[in-house]
C-alpha cells in the first residue's frame, strides 16, 4: 500500500504531472487506516424520537421480500432542521436493542453536511452481517447490525455512512453528469481499485470521501496521501469542491429544530 503512495510522491517530486499508473487503495472505507471523519467533528444530531411500529419497505440483500411488518420507526432530528427516519427490522427484538442501533447510525448521519442530509429520506437497519448499500432514486441506504459493529470497532462507520450517503444524495445528478465524466477523462487515474472497476457506480463516492477530508480538514490525511490525491484526480477534486460546497458551513439551518417533544 505505502509503496504505491511513495511512488506517487516520487513522481510529484520529480515534476511528473501524469495521473497515477495504479490506484492507491482497494477501497476507501475498509482497506486503509486513514481517518477521514472523526467523532470530534461537527455534528448536528439533536435527538432520536420513537415514532411507531409500522409496515415499511426494508430492502435486503438476503431475501426477496420487500416489505416487513412491525418495523421500529424512529426519527432522527438534527439541529439544522433536517430529519431522517430510521427503520429498524423487527428481528432486533426488544425496543432497547432497536433504539441502540438507531442511535448508532444517527450520530454519523449528524456529521454529514446539511446539503447531503436534507436529501436523505431514510435509513434501513437490518440484523445480520452484510455490507451496506444505497439506492440513489429512493434516497436511502441500508446497513446491517453486525457490519455496523465491525465498522465501529475499526473507526469506519462515519466513513461508511458518508460513502453510502453520497450514493443516496449525490449520485443523482452528478455520477452520470457530463461534468463528472469530463473530469474523469481529464484525470485518467483513480484513487481506489473499487472506483477504477466501477467508474460510473463508485468513483464519485470513493473520490468524495478523500476530497471531504482533504478539502475540509487540510493536514488530516498524511501529506503523502494528500499529494497523491491531488496528482491522481485534480479535475475531480476541483469539481467536488463545488459539489460539496466546502467554502460554506458544514451545517446550515434550513428549518426549525423540533427538539425531542412531539
Amino acid at each position: 500500500m505505502w509503496s504505491r503512495i511513495l511512488a506517487a510522491t516520487a513522481a510529484i517530486v520529480g515534476g511528473a504531472t501524469a495521473a497515477l499508473a495504479e490506484p492507491l487503495y482497494p477501497n476507501s472505507v475498509v482497506s486503509n487506516e486513514l481517518e477521514f471523519i472523526t467523532t470530534r467533528d461537527e455534528n448536528a444530531l439533536g435527538c432520536l424520537v420513537f415514532q411507531d411500529r409500522v409496515r415499511a419497505e426494508m430492502p435486503d440483500k438476503r431475501r426477496e421480500e420487500l416489505f416487513a411488518d412491525d418495523v421500529f420507526q424512529f426519527q432522527a432530528r438534527f439541529t439544522d432542521g433536517t430529519q431522517v427516519d430510521i427503520y429498524v427490522h423487527p428481528d432486533a427484538g426488544e425496543m432497547q436493542r432497536a433504539e441502540e442501533l438507531a442511535n448508532e447510525i444517527s450520530r454519523p448521519i449528524g456529521a454529514l453536511p446539511t446539503l447531503m442530509r436534507q436529501k436523505l429520506r431514510h435509513v434501513v437497519v437490518h440484523i445480520g452481517d452484510e455490507t451496506a448499500f444505497a439506492e440513489d432514486r429512493g434516497r436511502f441506504f441500508t446497513v446491517y447490525s453486525d457490519n455496523m459493529a465491525t465498522r465501529i470497532e475499526n473507526h469506519d462507520l462515519e466513513e461508511t455512512v458518508f460513502h453510502e450517503s453520497v450514493h443516496a444524495t449525490l449520485d443523482l445528478p452528478w455520477a452520470d453528469s457530463a461534468e463528472w465524466k469530463q473530469a474523469q477523462k481529464a484525470d485518467g487515474g483513480f484513487i481506489t481499485d473499487y472506483a477504477a472497476r466501477n467508474p460510473q457506480g463508485e468513483d464519485l463516492a470513493e473520490s468524495a470521501l478523500f476530497a471531504w477530508a482533504l478539502l475540509r480538514y487540510p493536514g488530516r490525511l498524511p501529506v503523502e496521501v494528500e499529494e497523491a490525491v491531488r496528482t491522481a484526480i485534480p479535475n475531480r477534486l476541483e469539481l467536488l469542491e463545488q459539489i460539496l460546497k466546502v467554502d460554506e458551513p458544514i451545517q446550515q439551518p434550513i428549518g426549525s429544530y423540533q427538539g425531542c417533544n412531539g
